[in-house]
């Protein structure tokens, strides 16, 4: 499945570089398992048994650069105008972890949050939260893929979601 020495996305640890994998025991007994080391977070090493279905579930393959370019250029979603399902609906697709959903959380967030600036309004701060949730979820993924630095990564979002929605 997955081979020591690569990069791969694990859950809302970001991308992390399979450094082993090694029998050792858990719970008493005998386990094979995936140590990873999260790229940006040299003081983490995470074990992840090979015969738990939940947690190899979340190691992810990468997503190639053009991958996560045409993501971005996806158009916005449909807005929920009810908050209350709005804020359900982020609330799910944080927990997903899933990189399309929270691509398209992010780009319904951008465009509301330049709807309600053009009105002289704000976000919610649950919305406000949600976004920068979803963001620092996606940000190892995007610095590692598109070699930038991660403190770069919310401005090129930022840029490539207002160039989308601006033509």
């Amino acid at each position: 499945m997955f081979q020591v020495g690569e990069a791969v996305s694990y859950g809302t640890n970001g991308v992390c570089t399979i450094e082993e994998k090694k029998r050792i025991k858990l719970a008493g007994q005998p386990c094979d398992c995936y140590i990873l080391k999260p790229v940006y977070d040299s003081s983490l090493k995470i074990c992840v048994p090979c015969n738990s279905k939940v947690l190899l579930a979340r190691m992810r393959a990468l997503p190639s650069k053009e991958e996560l370019l045409e993501l971005l250029r996806e158009p916005a979603p449909s807005h929920e105008d009810d908050p209350e399902t709005r804020k359900e609906y982020y609330r799910q697709t944080l927990q997903s972890g899933d990189r399309h959903a929270l691509l398209r959380m992010i780009r319904d967030i951008y465009t509301e949050r330049q709807h309600r600036h053009a009105r002289g309004k704000q976000l919610s701060g649950y919305e406000d939260s949600a976004l920068r949730e979803a963001q620092n979820i996606l940000h190892s993924e995007f610095a590692y893929t598109m070699g930038i630095d991660l403190q770069e990564v919310p401005a090129f979002i930022a840029d490539h979601l207002e160039g989308t929605a601006n033509g």
